[in-house]
């Protein structure tokens, strides 16, 4: 019993000074963890993953991933699999969440992901119309049983200032080779922020990986050619691999066919755009096949 307590002790006594020395994978990857703090004092973990044969003479395109409280391992995982087939070029990968509990991690998405303050989930226009008193009073509560409300949500804008003044800043001045080409992955409300990050920076992010995007927020509020201007008029090459789950809701499907829709209508020059949805899966398991998919076609050798 004895050593098992030591084995323990000794495990989070590396996990404290995980930044410093990094973990090595058998297969050859790297991870190093840093600590990054936004205005508010909130405390950020990132994951920075390096492929193997990883060279700092060398320039890297980098994938920036949100929620990576959970979607570390499928992301990496899948890209894994891709590298040992040789069918994807070197990529460094960027782990981005709050430091904390589970419930934390809703409460930061919530907050930082959403464009504006919430008022509904776009979800339940059926019932309003056929409620026009509104007199059904509906509260909304997100995985970790938080409340969404006004004072809860709407902090796109500053998470996008504190991902390009702070985090970016740092990941690239810590490793100036990695700033040949950013790219981002959101799913769910990181989805929602994806687009809105698209629409309002094009220029910062030049690959896109966005899965079952909350489009609906706010009565489908980002669902508008006008909200696509600054892209129309940008001089970036950008790839978007887009998706979401068959078996999703209809207020997600709607809400992405309605954007892909209007993209398409635009006839982008600057912008390789793959639509595709997968049969079959639901919204969260969508993923293992989108993430695998998007990789794929946004790095393929």
């Amino acid at each position: 019993m004895t050593n098992i307590k030591l084995k323990i002790t000794l495990i989070g006594f590396l996990f404290l000074f995980f930044n410093v020395f990094g973990q090595k994978t058998e297969l050859g990857y790297k991870t190093e963890n840093h600590k990054v703090y936004s205005e508010d004092k909130d405390e950020y973990i990132l994951k920075i993953t390096f492929p193997r044969n990883y060279s700092s003479d060398k320039e890297y395109k980098t994938l920036y991933y949100l929620d990576a409280y959970w979607l570390t391992e499928i992301t990496l995982g899948s890209f894994t699999i891709l590298d040992l087939c040789n069918y994807v070029e070197d990529v460094v990968f960027v782990g981005i969440s709050l430091n904390g509990s589970e419930k934390d991690w809703h409460k930061q998405r919530d907050m930082d992901f959403t464009p504006s303050q919430f008022k509904n989930l776009g979800l339940l226009e059926g019932l309003k119309k056929s409620n026009p008193d509104n007199n059904i009073k509906i509260t909304v509560k997100t995985g970790g049983g938080n409340q969404l409300n006004k004072e809860s949500t709407g902090g796109a804008n500053l998470f996008l200032d504190f991902l390009e003044n702070e985090v970016i800043e740092f990941v690239e001045k810590e490793h100036p080779n990695l700033n040949k080409r950013r790219g981002l992955l959101g799913h769910s409300f990181g989805g929602l922020f994806g687009f809105y990050t698209l629409q309002n920076r094009p220029e910062l992010f030049k690959d896109l990986l966005l899965i079952s995007a909350s489009l609906s927020w706010n009565s489908s509020e980002l669902v508008d050619k006008e909200n696509f201007s600054k892209l129309k008029g940008s001089n970036s090459e950008i790839k978007l691999y887009h998706s979401y789950g068959g078996e999703e809701i209809k207020g997600i499907r709607t809400s992405n066919n309605d954007v892909s829709k209007i993209i398409t209508e635009l006839k982008l020059e600057n912008l390789n755009y793959k639509f595709d949805p997968v049969k079959n899966t639901n919204h969260h398991s969508v993923l293992s096949r989108a993430i695998y998919d998007g990789l794929l076609y946004l790095y393929k050798k």
